[in-house]
């Protein structure tokens, strides 16, 4: 008999801390998946980062009446259920309006507010 074994402490995980980060998991994916952000929520937020950059010289309805329905017709979107690829033609590069339709810019989008330029 081992006079240590019964000090020893037995390293294995819990049976319900499993279950608690498998359940902590799952809410988390389901969230992901109910805030997948649409074209709408892209378009916002790209309108409002134009916004940004161009400062006073955008008017205020011009950001609503034509920015946000310009991107949404362009945005291309590639949805993955708990998270959107957003691609746009790239139109700093001048090379896009000489015939190079392939350069765009991509971002990442998470919980319909969050996207991250790829």
């Amino acid at each position: 008999m081992d006079p240590y074994a019964e000090r020893q402490v037995e390293r294995r995980a819990r049976p319900g801390k499993k279950r608690n980060m498998f359940i902590v998991l799952v809410i988390l994916l389901g969230v992901l998946a109910l805030l997948n952000p649409a074209t709408e929520d892209f378009a916002e937020y790209a309108a409002d980062d134009l916004q940004e950059i161009l400062g006073p010289s955008l008017p205020g309805g011009l950001n609503q009446a034509v920015v946000r329905p310009l991107v949404q017709s362009l945005a291309e979107r590639d949805s993955y259920i708990i998270f959107s690829v957003f691609s746009l033609p790239n139109i700093q590069d001048s090379s896009t309006f000489i015939g190079d339709i392939t350069a765009k810019k991509r971002y990442l989008g998470v919980f319909k507010i969050f996207f991250i330029e790829l």
